[in-house]
Formats: structure tokens, C-alpha cells, sequence
């Protein structure tokens, strides 16, 4: 040992640096109490004494200033921010009340643009089921081919009609221009008639009302489709590499416009022909923006 005694409990002459360096290192950390009472309460098992239990628990209840003694309220609470803005919506409703596409303009159209109708659907209901094969085989105009179609193809020919049948009891009925709302009428009730015969004496005439009119007009000038949909992004479909002319959609009015470039105005999705003229009142002056 060269000469130098150690003695016990103290450490080496020539180390004294690491001994004030060591005795300034804080003491490791103790083990946590609450878990080795835990590890021992899961080997002793289920013959654990209550006591061992009842002070396991107790030490492991959240202590003072922890968060989990004032948890946050989750959302859809009556203390949450979520609940204080419906809270808020309930009091004050707002109308959502959806603004026109188009301007209103303050001149009336042109005598000579004028629209014209040749396509009218209606629709009416027979208020019960059918069995679209028995009533197939009672009317004579009748087609009907489950493979294609799940519904029956009435035709009548005076006036020109065409009525599609559902099982539902749904009927819808389409006209060209010749047949009047009337005269559509009443082809509407002979369909029902029909029916009846056909082995559904129960069925009814309700519900029965114009759900489209598609209209046709002349705006009397060429119109430039692409300058037209680069203006108006949101409501203009102009692919003409698929189709030659542009799907012109409003909200208000709820309609769509066909326009080619020829100045031809096909419209459709609106149910009087007041509403008609109105929506091409608005339209005609957008579309002139864009005479070529």
C-alpha cells in the first residue's frame, strides 16, 4: 500500500478531489413506496390483508395542486366553450337567406326573346303498392323489362304522353309542347284509371302538380362560351372538348341554363312560366356581356 494507511470509512489521501466532488452529487432517487406496496400486494393475492389495501389506495389519491383535481370540462358541457357558442346561435338565430346569382337588371327583355316551352313532367302519387307485372299484362301500351328499367312505360297517343310507373306508387308523366297543363291533367287521372283497372281498385289521384318545365329561347346573338366561363367559375361548365355547350347553374333562381354559342338558351328545373321569364330576364343581360 506504499507506505499510507487507510482507514475505514475514509477515503485515500490522493482522492480527496473525487470525495468533495462525490459528497456534492444528489442522493439517488428513493424508490417510490406506493409501487413496491403494489408489487407486493399482486404477489401476496387475493389473501392481501384490507388494511394493505385500504392505505394503498390512500396513497395513491391525487395530492393537493394536481390537475386531476380540476379536470377541464369536455365539449357539449354546459362550462365549455363549445356549449357557450351554441348557447349563443340558440338565442340569436341568423335567416339564412340565400342571395340571387344574377344582377337585377333594370331593363325587361326584348320582344322578340321569348321563351318557349316543349317539354312539361308531372308527377302525382296512387297512394299504394303495385305489382308492376300484373299491371304490365293489363294495359295494352305497356313496357315494362325488370333488366333495364324498374319502372312500367305507359304511352298514351291522344294526347302524346309518356308515364313512368313505380312500385311505390309514383307516377311521373312527360309532354312535348302541343299537350296543354290541362290536357296533361288529365292524361295524368287516366293513367290512375288504368291502374285501377289493372287489379288495384284501392289506388288514388294525389298529389299531383308541374315539377319541370324546360324551356327553349333565342337570345339573338352569338355568345363567346369561354370568356362566359372564366368570368363566372362558380356556376359556368364549359368543357368543349366533351360537350359544345356551357351548363350555366344558379341557386337563385334554382335553374340551369344550356347555352351554345350560337345564342340558343335552353332552360330547365323551374316549375310556372313566370318563373321562367324572370330567370331569363336576369340571364339575358349576363349573357350579352359576352356578344362576340
Amino acid at each position: 500500500m506504499d507506505g499510507q494507511l487507510r482507514l475505514p470509512g475514509l477515503p485515500l489521501a490522493g482522492g480527496g478531489a473525487s470525495a468533495s466532488s462525490s459528497s456534492k452529487e444528489p442522493p439517488p432517487d428513493e424508490p417510490d413506496a406506493s409501487i413496491d406496496d403494489l408489487l407486493k400486494l399482486i404477489e401476496d393475492g387475493p389473501g392481501a390483508r384490507d388494511q394493505d389495501v385500504d392505505e394503498l389506495l390512500q396513497s395513491l389519491q391525487p395530492k393537493e395542486g394536481s390537475p386531476f383535481l380540476h379536470p377541464t370540462p369536455a365539449p357539449g358541457t354546459p362550462g365549455s366553450m363549445k356549449s357557450l357558442v351554441l348557447d349563443d346561435l340558440e338565442e340569436a338565430p341568423q335567416e339564412l337567406d340565400i342571395p340571387p346569382d344574377l344582377p337585377d337588371p333594370q331593363h325587361q327583355l326584348p320582344a322578340e326573346v321569348v321563351p318557349v316551352p316543349f317539354i312539361m313532367v308531372a308527377k302525382f302519387h296512387l297512394r299504394c303498392e303495385l305489382d308492376l307485372k300484373e299491371v304490365a299484362f293489363s294495359i295494352r301500351h305497356a313496357e315494362y323489362n325488370p333488366r333495364k328499367h324498374t319502372s312500367i312505360t305507359v304511352r298514351l297517343f291522344n294526347p302524346r304522353v309518356t308515364a313512368l310507373v313505380r312500385r311505390s306508387g309514383q307516377v311521373m308523366l312527360s309532354s312535348n309542347a302541343k299537350v296543354s297543363e290541362d290536357g296533361l291533367k288529365r292524361s295524368a287521372k287516366k293513367v290512375a284509371r288504368l291502374v285501377q283497372r289493372a287489379g288495384h281498385p284501392q289506388a288514388k289521384f294525389a298529389d299531383y302538380g308541374i315539377s319541370s318545365i324546360l324551356c327553349k329561347a333565342d337570345l339573338g346573338f352569338p355568345v363567346r362560351l369561354d370568356q362566359l366561363a372564366s368570368k363566372f367559375r362558380r356556376n359556368a361548365l364549359y368543357e368543349p372538348e366533351f360537350f359544345c355547350s356551357c351548363v350555366f347553374r344558379t341557386k337563385k333562381p334554382k335553374c340551369t341554363y344550356l347555352v351554345t354559342a350560337g345564342g340558343k338558351v335552353s332552360i330547365s328545373g323551374l316549375r310556372t312560366m313566370e318563373d321562367v321569364q324572370e330567370a331569363l330576364r336576369r340571364a339575358y343581360f349576363v349573357f350579352k356581356e359576352f356578344r362576340n
